[in-house]
């Protein structure tokens, strides 16, 4: 494992974008925002992920020129074609619609179709939060998750961020619908680390802590057994069916790496209705209420949702981002 420092990754991942036709103002976020959330400590959707979405652009599965185009428009829902652009880039501008609707109708939704991975959902929360909204979004993806009951995958573990601003700290909550995602899983098979608790079935049909053998079998447990296949589900309506795009069952009929996926962004301009003063002071007395339990462990740690984020960019900000030194040749050679 080496230590880059943030700027550093950001300039080399921003040179791979760049010979490959990306515009500067896109290599410019793409970059930024992967480099960023391996500082925040999720490693598996930043610079581990980066060598992944170099192949899909060579593939033509990622068109870096593309662009969304609006669908449908009423009031404050709008709907938008994202023509297989850049996932973050398309994700981010969703989300920048989402909170301009919300300053004038209080409470918006953009769903989005036909569009890439958007690497890490919490993004998304954060930029409503610096806007001063709440959010709500999320995404389906490729099946890669049985249903509670079955064998093979038709479920995905569509990832589901809510997001509610703080001065002193935004309270944000990133799930898959799996129990690790599979980046989680990967990064653990990567550092040679067992999952803290049973992440899957192995290929045969025994529950499994270790990465490599959930990965194989593509079974890993739903998030709350049997609610979180339901939820996964409903997830999944949402986005596919407000977007017009494809549901998890039509993503994987494509042929391919995972692309064409669907995606929603709600922003909450609650402020109009509950001045930040006093919303915030009722979030502050929660937060201090929690921080307060009794620890199971000695010495553990408790934190509120979002709170680890800003610790690790501290501390890499610091030392360093870590990177398996690997991923980082790889990344240095495809340029």
């Amino acid at each position: 494992m080496i230590r880059i420092p943030f700027e550093a990754a950001k300039d080399e991942l921003r040179r791979v974008l760049l010979s490959r036709d990306c515009s500067a103002d896109k290599a410019d976020t793409v970059s930024h925002e992967m480099a960023r959330n391996s500082l925040d400590g999720t490693y598996s959707h930043g610079i581990n992920r980066f060598s992944r979405l170099v192949r899909n652009i060579d593939e033509g599965i990622v068109q870096v020129d593309a662009h969304p185009s609006l669908i449908h428009a009423f009031g404050a829902i709008e709907n938008y074609d994202g023509n297989l652009g850049l996932g973050i880039v398309n994700a981010q501008f969703a989300m920048g619609r989402a909170i301009e609707l919300a300053r004038t109708h209080g409470i918006s939704l953009v769903a989005l179709r036909n569009t890439n991975h958007w690497l890490r959902a919490a993004t998304y929360g954060y930029q409503a939060c610096e806007a001063g909204m709440a959010a709500l979004c999320t995404s389906n993806t490729m099946p890669n998750m049985p249903t509670w009951g079955a064998v093979d995958a038709r479920l995905g573990n569509n990832p589901l961020t809510l997001a509610f601003p703080r001065a002193k700290g935004h309270v944000i909550v990133d799930l898959a619908m799996t129990q690790y995602s599979y980046g989680a899983m990967e990064a653990a098979l990567l550092a040679g680390k067992q999952m803290q608790a049973d992440a899957g079935f192995d290929r045969h049909g025994a529950l499994s802590r270790d990465p490599k053998e959930v990965i194989a079998s593509r079974r890993p447990v739903p998030m709350g057994c049997w609610k979180g296949a339901g939820l996964s589900m409903l997830l999944d309506a949402f986005a596919g069916c407000m977007s017009l795009g494809s549901m998890v069952a039509g993503i994987g009929r494509l042929p391919g790496d995972e692309h064409g996926v669907s995606q929603l962004f709600i922003a909450v301009n609650y402020r109009m209705i509950a001045p930040a003063d006093q919303s915030e002071a009722i979030l502050d007395d929660a937060v201090d209420w929690l921080l307060a339990s009794q620890p199971q462990e000695e010495g553990r740690q408790i934190v509120y949702p979002g709170q680890r984020a800003a610790a690790c960019q501290g501390e890499n900000l610091r030392l360093g981002i870590p990177v398996d030194e690997r991923i980082w040749q790889e990344i240095k050679s495809l340029a």
